[in-house]
């Protein structure tokens, strides 16, 4: 019998006709545990599966149980040799639950934190055994949508990715589609923007995954939720040690336009050598750097074929307790390039994404624009003062500097105004929230309808494109955290909401997009 850890007092001895012997992990969709099949189960298939009690509340929605049905069956199509195959799944009842084959195998997160980076053939095998599986996926009509290092395990024989179709049938019968899904350090721009992610979103997680094998972290961090988001839809791409193809195509995959990332039947071919890898590929973000810094910290994982306990990066905290109240060197330069149509296009393509990087900062027309308020680095240093020679020093004394600009004391003009969405709790909960943000003012409102909570906003300073707010709440403590820190970042037209809280007994954090009303 595989190791696994024991039953909790509260857990089901049996769900159907599976009996559960133990706990491979817990996520914010549920908790899987290990079982065994009754003969015949199964299509007459007995033997240890994974089964996921799902803690959506999907029993009692007629119509929810019959979208989340059709979305399995899809995934049931999804070719078995690189995946962990859907087997059964039952909703019925206040126990809605999936079966999946157990692989028994470790998870990337597990191996990587425990064991150390890939290399060589290694990480060229969960590459290509990876990207095939995402081929088999897309090609049966499922989005992933929270591919990552926990949910790739290592079998004996070889990757298995897993958890495919789950987020997108959640997503589907359990919150609003504006809602984001998947885990922040590996979800792509469009994702964190609270848009409908389509394949696209998956060929950045597998980049960021791939980055994640090579060099122990994700591309882009896995510090706090705000800096995590702000590289994401802003800063810079690390690349770690990955190299060669593998490094091309992984740069391509993190282009912040999903219309620039190729399809995992692109990758694939150039992965085995059958198609060409495109030098000089696109660079989206404001630069690649061929080092990686000194490591953000990581977090241990289990195993288990729907994916290991811990979900990376947690999301930034919500006022809402659902529980108890209260530098890297220089970008790698492209092998030579013959003068060509291709070289040509592939530049205009690069001044083309470079734009669109400040245009998605900048996009808010006007006083009402947070990026036109607080810019992004500039890509070019200032250019140098003329100089004079000798023969024409200017007689003049110098001028005195100009002074400085009055330092804020208020809320920016260029965040003021009414701001609503949906975010997500780091326990998958999903809260209405709405700011009121008087320009100038030292502190606004907040409100959670949902949770009947409503406070203060209180102006703490403007660092780059991110505000930050104290937060108070004055009505509603006992359902919601009483303080906490929100910060926002300009993402196009809405604000990227991101909290931070702590009651007496665990952290919160929410994060989400959130649209001027």
């Amino acid at each position: 019998m595989p190791a696994v850890d024991a039953l909790r007092p509260g857990d089901p001895e049996r769900l159907g006709p599976y009996r559960l012997s133990g706990r491979l992990g817990e996520g914010g969709q549920g908790v899987v545990y290990l079982g065994e099949a009754d003969p015949g189960a199964v299509g007459g298939n007995a033997g240890y599966v994974a089964v996921k009690l799902l803690r959506a509340g999907l029993g009692h929605d007629p119509e929810a149980r019959a979208r989340f049905m059709r979305e399995l069956d899809t995934a049931k199509r999804v070719a078995e040799f690189c995946t962990a195959a859907i087997l059964d799944a039952d909703l019925a009842g206040d126990r809605p639950y999936i079966v999946s084959e157990y692989v028994d195998g470790p998870s990337l997160h597990h191996v990587v934190v425990h064991g150390g980076p890939r290399t060589g053939g290694a990480l060229q095998r969960l590459a290509v055994g990876t990207a095939t599986a995402l081929v088999a996926i897309h090609r049966a009509g499922v989005v992933h949508r929270d591919f990552k290092p926990h949910n790739v395990l290592l079998g004996s024989d070889g990757p298995r990715v897993i958890d495919f179709g789950i987020a997108r049938a959640l997503d589907g019968a359990t919150i609003t589609s504006s809602g984001a899904i998947g885990t922040p350090a590996y979800m792509a721009p469009e994702q964190l923007r609270g848009e409908r992610a389509g394949p696209p979103a998956d060929m950045f997680a597998w980049a960021s995954t791939m980055v994640f094998a090579s060099c122990g972290r994700p591309a882009f961090g896995d510090d706090t939720m705000t800096a995590v988001i702000t590289r994401i839809l802003q800063g810079e791409v690390e690349l770690g040690a990955l190299s060669g193809p593998l490094r091309e195509l992984a740069a391509r995959c993190l282009a912040r336009d999903p219309a620039l990332r190729p399809s995992a039947a692109e990758v694939l071919p150039a992965l085995l050598g059958e198609a060409p890898v495109h030098s000089g590929a696109v660079l989206a973000h404001a630069g690649a750097r061929a080092e990686a810094p000194a490591a953000f910290g990581g977090m241990a994982g289990g195993a288990g074929s729907f994916g290991d306990a811990s979900a990376g990066s947690t999301l930034p905290a919500p006022p809402h307790a659902s529980g108890p109240p209260g530098g890297g060197s220089a970008p790698p330069q492209p092998a030579p390039q013959r003068r060509s149509t291709t070289a040509i296009a592939v530049a205009a393509a690069v001044v083309a994404v470079a734009a669109a990087v400040v245009v998605s900062v900048i996009a808010l027309r006007g006083g009402d624009d947070p990026g036109r308020a607080a810019p992004p680095a500039a890509t070019s240093a200032p250019p140098s003062p003329p100089r004079t020679s000798p023969s024409r020093s200017p007689s003049r004394r110098p001028t005195s500097p100009k002074a400085k600009p009055p330092k804020e004391v208020g809320i920016p003009a260029a965040y003021a105004g009414t701001w609503k969405g949906k975010v997500r709790q780091n326990d998958g909960k999903m809260l209405s929230v709405t700011l009121v943000l008087p320009k100038g003012k030292r502190a606004g409102r907040v409100s959670y309808p949902g949770e009947r909570c409503s406070g203060t906003e209180s102006y703490v300073g403007r660092a780059g494109g991110t505000l930050t707010l104290r937060e108070l709440i004055t009505k509603g403590t006992e359902r919601c955290v009483r303080s906490g820190t929100v910060t926002l970042t300009p993402s196009g037209r809405r604000l990227m909401f991101s909290y931070t809280g702590r009651s007496k007994t665990r952290t919160w954090t929410v994060v989400g997009p959130l649209s001027r009303s």
